[in-house]
């Protein structure tokens, strides 16, 4: 039997040399000979038939790796020279990288130093059953393969112990596992032969891929969250999440449960309180799927997930975070099928709405949104790139942080900070690629701001985000950037400021008469025309899932940059010269939006009043 069961082509010369000389030389017959017979070799033995004397002491991959000859001193001369033109190498990396080192040599030496057996994973000792204990998407983010049942345990073939968590893995599989050092070329192979060679153009091809479409619902009588395994867990939770429209799932372990929260037009619903000692499970789950390290609880980790739905399919961005009583973990849910909201369906008022499209007609200048995070900014933007693309043929580049909808004729480009591809080096390429219309996802920093404004005065119509309260408060915070206020007053043309209100359900929602202290509250938000005689109000059906409330609208505040406010803005003037000027001018703050839809029976007056402390 080949000491090399994943390579049926003869021995040649391109072998790595410590394969080569395993397969060869006379110092390890006895190994060859041991392997003939028996396809598990214990730490213990291969050391000893390595020729290296294993004590209980801990041992070093590199010291092993030149004490057993499966690296000699020239090839670590060689190594060393390597990590000189490498310098962020380790000394073991570049022992692997230098081609010195081959597959099986490196799986013995492992095998070793971790202490776990090696195995020679053959098809021969494959047991079919125990293979179904982990999907290929698993097997492929932790390369690793269930080779056969040892009495209640597995037996889990791995290219590289320190990347599985054993007491992670037997959760995860519901049995004992036992880890056994393989070959990466064999561990891959055997996932190609018994998972499908269609599924793997790549080693981690699958990572982050979720098919829902055959998953079976619970029983009529059941909650849709429930189940006692982490896969089903899982699946029913995105199933549910997706079945209300939510935008989130938080998955929070708190003392006594692990609480599931689902976030539905802005506000957070408690969806399920489960079994505590199942938030393991559940978050390596979450960890394969989306291509993370199931080993690392130290450290944030960010990662996304291909999913699809029985109608449609969705991209989960997701989010885990080291908290005191365990990972934090919350699913971001992008439909695919939402995609871009017409400018006429925002919720902006018809005359607002031939400001804004005004404003994108122009063959240059720059519009500002603003408001915090979550109060659909980018959606706004997206809308107005969809009417220029619709209405004039432009050249138009964007680029987010992440891109959440693809828009068709529109470039977009993803920032990669980890790579120094930030907004500002993006912008400065962008003005060499002949463009009409440019959306910046933010501006976040002072080389942003400047490009933005140059661009707009160069004869580019720019689009982007602030977060700052109000429309006014836009102009000051790119003065606070350093940008000149002379070149501001110049490219900027329309600022609006925005945040997201929830629209009554107009299944169930109720019409209640007047109350006196809504009468005063309306008056407090500026409203000076006859008291209404009702109100709407929110009740709840199943319509809504119980809420009161069904989709979102904007309200908003735009401020349009005319010669007087232009002055102002060269002089530097504050924020609340600005706003009493543009109130002059027919600005009218965001509060006013908001009592019209009160009045107008879209939106509740509660809704409306938590912007109350927006009016100066």
């Amino acid at each position: 039997m080949s000491l090399f069961p994943d390579d049926d082509t003869p021995a040649t010369d391109t072998q790595p040399p410590s394969d080569q000389r395993l397969r060869e030389h006379p110092r390890h017959r006895a190994l060859r000979d041991h392997l003939a017979r028996h396809d598990l070799v214990e730490p213990r033995l291969l050391a000893k038939l390595l020729g290296y004397p294993l004590g209980e002491e801990e041992i070093g991959l590199v010291p092993f790796l030149t004490q057993t000859w499966l690296v000699t001193p020239e090839e670590l001369k060689a190594a060393k020279e390597y990590k000189r033109q490498q310098p962020d190498l380790s000394l073991a990396d570049a022992i692997i990288h230098s081609g010195c080192l081959g597959e099986t040599g490196l799986a013995m030496a492992l095998a070793v130093v971790s202490r776990h057996p090696f195995l020679a994973l053959r098809p021969e000792a494959v047991d079919a059953l125990a293979t179904r204990r982990l999907d290929v998407t698993t097997a492929n983010a932790w390369r690793a393969f269930p080779v056969r049942f040892e009495g209640e345990a597995i037996l889990l073939a791995v290219a590289d112990p320190r990347r599985i968590d054993v007491g992670e893995a037997s959760a995860f599989m519901d049995r004992p596992v036992r880890l056994a050092v393989a070959p990466a070329g064999a561990v891959r192979g055997a996932i190609a032969t018994w998972y499908g060679d269609a599924n793997l153009r790549t080693g981690d091809a699958l990572t982050g891929e979720l098919d829902l479409r055959t998953v079976t619902p619970p029983d009529k009588n059941a909650p849709p969250i429930s189940g006692n395994d982490a896969t089903t867990l899982i699946n029913r939770i995105l199933l549910t999440a997706a079945r209300m429209n939510a935008s989130d799932v938080h998955i929070v372990p708190d003392e006594r449960f692990l609480r599931v929260d689902f976030r539905l037009d802005g506000r957070i619903f408690p969806q399920a309180q489960l079994p505590l000692n199942l938030a393991g499970h559940i978050v390596s789950r979450i960890k394969v799927l989306a291509g993370l390290d199931i080993a690392e609880r130290r450290l944030p980790q960010d990662g996304a997930i291909r999913t699809r739905l029985p109608d449609r399919g969705m991209d989960i961005r997701v989010s885990v975070i080291p908290a005191i009583r365990g990972e934090a973990v919350v699913l971001r849910l992008l439909d695919l099928q939402v995609g871009i909201v017409k400018l006429e369906d925002l919720g902006f008022f018809p005359a607002d709405q031939v400001r804004l499209r005004r404003a994108a007609s122009l063959p240059h200048g720059l519009i500002l949104l603003t408001g915090p995070t979550g109060s659909g900014k980018s959606t706004t933007l997206r809308a107005a790139l969809d009417f220029i693309q619709a209405n004039e043929n432009r050249h138009i580049l964007t680029v987010e942080d992440p891109v959440e909808v693809k828009m068709e004729g529109v470039t977009q480009v993803r920032v990669h900070e980890k790579i120094d591809f930030s907004f500002a080096r993006a912008l400065r390429h962008f003005l060499r690629h002949d463009p009409d219309v440019i959306m910046v996802g933010e501006i976040r920093d002072a080389q942003t701001a400047h490009i933005a404004v140059q661009a707009a005065l160069t004869g580019h119509l720019v689009l982007s985000t602030l977060h700052t309260n109000d429309a006014p408060g836009a102009v000051a915070r790119l003065l606070d950037m350093g940008a000149e206020p002379y070149l501001v007053s110049s490219a900027i043309s329309l600022v609006i400021g925005q945040r997201l209100a929830r629209l009554l359900c107009p299944h169930c929602r109720r019409a209640v008469p007047l109350a006196e202290a809504e009468w005063k509250l309306l008056i407090a938000m500026g409203h000076d025309a006859p008291p209404p005689e009702t109100l709407w109000h929110p009740t709840g059906c199943p319509q809504c899932n119980r809420t009161g409330y069904k989709g979102r609208t904007v309200l908003y505040e735009m401020m349009v940059i005319d010669e007087a406010l232009r002055g102002m803005i060269a002089r530097r003037a504050s924020a609340g010269e600005l706003r009493a000027a543009a109130y002059d001018r027919g600005y009218r703050p965001l509060v006013d939006s908001g009592v019209a839809k009160v009045l107008q029976g879209r939106i509740s007056l509660s809704e409306a009043a938590v912007y109350l402390d927006l009016i100066s």
